[in-house]
């Protein structure tokens, strides 16, 4: 099937200048999130992908970035469309080509290297291509334009967003015992050629000069590769609740929880709040897509992104005050709670730490109890 050599992805997605350009921009949207990104609550696990956005009134082309195969079997994958497109047999048009919107094109670069787009308008034109081929795959050179980015007009968003990322079945993060997805996907800055890397990194500096003066923004670095910040015996990493299963399918509320502490983040960009908080341990998120299965670890819905400060104890074993990342500064509700965890680390691999956590209402009762029916058990491997 491969009968060429595959070295690196020699395309960048995207027109980076066009990207970054301040007609592009969006107000409340970065053009570019990185890999490395622990504030997306809809993928608490980490989303291990980036996010290419515009709100630029001229379309944005997406080309394939490297010599691929795509195959009739997963290759493309079209979401339902809304029912008042479902009796339309007719392409809508975007740009005077014929699209379909809200694809997932999965295309292999090697026997191990996959890259992928989602909810990518895709041109119509590539899909007809892979379904009318006699071959159970279609061959799409490098730089070819494939669509753009462009949410389904139905959406009524004020940004337009794909997702883009790349996988790679070498790599091993270490996340979990079993095969998974989540151990193999990389950082897409590291698979591109030196030169579509300098011009990323030439087109997101001005981008990343505003982000300084902010001072706000704790994941911003497109270098940053690391995978797996689960720490062995202690409560930074990811968390899986232990009677909720389905995690990254349905991320049912806290299935999936994650703390990240403030070593990891990235201080350049985030000085401002340093500076506000500076006792702040963490930011912590928990997953809250769909309704609760099994034991809830509070009354009432997740509050998805949280401020952790560790009052007492140490990662391993403590109590941590809580504070909704976004909690309104005029309310007179008490949002502030106090977790008391514990960690059991069974063996020098993180896979098979467990730890348990209980919320209280106010750090002395934390601190003069013992957990309860109430606590919650969660592990490291997903369910």
């Amino acid at each position: 099937m491969f009968t060429w050599d595959y070295s690196k992805l020699t395309h960048a997605p995207v027109d980076f200048s066009e990207l970054m350009a301040e007609t592009s921009r969006c107000s409340n949207y970065l053009p570019i999130q990185p890999y490395f990104n622990h504030f997306i609550v809809n993928h608490t696990e980490g989303p291990k992908k980036w996010y290419l956005a515009t709100c630029s009134d001229e379309p944005l082309k997406v080309f394939m970035p490297a010599k691929v195969v795509v195959q009739k079997r997963g290759g493309i994958n079209v979401s339902g469309p809304p029912a008042a497109d479902a009796a339309n047999t007719t392409r809508p048009v975007y740009d005077g080509h014929e699209v379909i919107y809200d694809t997932q094109l999965w295309a292999r670069a090697s026997e191990n290297v996959m890259v992928f787009f989602m909810h990518l308008t895709l041109l119509e034109s590539i899909h007809s291509s892979l379904m009318n081929s006699e071959e159970e795959f279609i061959v799409i050179e490098a730089g070819t334009h494939i669509g753009y980015i462009k949410n389904h007009p139905s959406y009524e968003m004020e940004h337009q967003v794909i997702d883009f990322g790349v996988e790679d079945n070498q790599f091993d993060a270490g996340l979990t015992a079993s095969e998974s997805w989540w151990n193999q996907r990389v950082n897409p800055f590291d698979y591109f050629t030196d030169e579509i890397k300098e011009s990323l990194k030439a087109s997101y500096q001005p981008v990343y000069r505003e982000l300084i003066e902010q001072g706000t923004h704790p994941f911003t670095d497109l270098e940053d590769s690391r995978a797996n910040l689960n720490s062995d015996g202690e409560i930074w990493g990811t968390w899986f609740k232990a009677d909720s299963s389905g995690a990254f399918r349905s991320a049912a509320a806290w299935s999936v929880i994650h703390v990240t502490k403030t070593q990891d983040l990235s201080a350049e960009t985030y000085w401002k709040t340093l500076e506000e908080h500076p006792d702040l341990s963490g930011i912590l998120l928990e997953s809250k897509r769909s309704p609760l299965v099994g034991k809830g670890l509070y009354e009432g819905r997740p509050a998805g992104r949280n401020r952790i400060f560790i009052e007492s104890g140490n990662p391993t074993i403590g109590i941590a005050k809580v504070i909704p990342y976004y909690s309104d500064p005029f309310s007179t509700d008490s949002t502030t709670a106090y977790w008391k965890y514990s960690v059991d680390a069974k063996s020098a691999n993180t896979t098979d730490d467990t730890v348990v956590i209980e919320v209280f209402a106010d750090q002395q009762a934390a601190q003069e109890s013992e957990f309860s029916d109430r606590a919650v058990k969660f592990q490291r491997e997903p369910r």
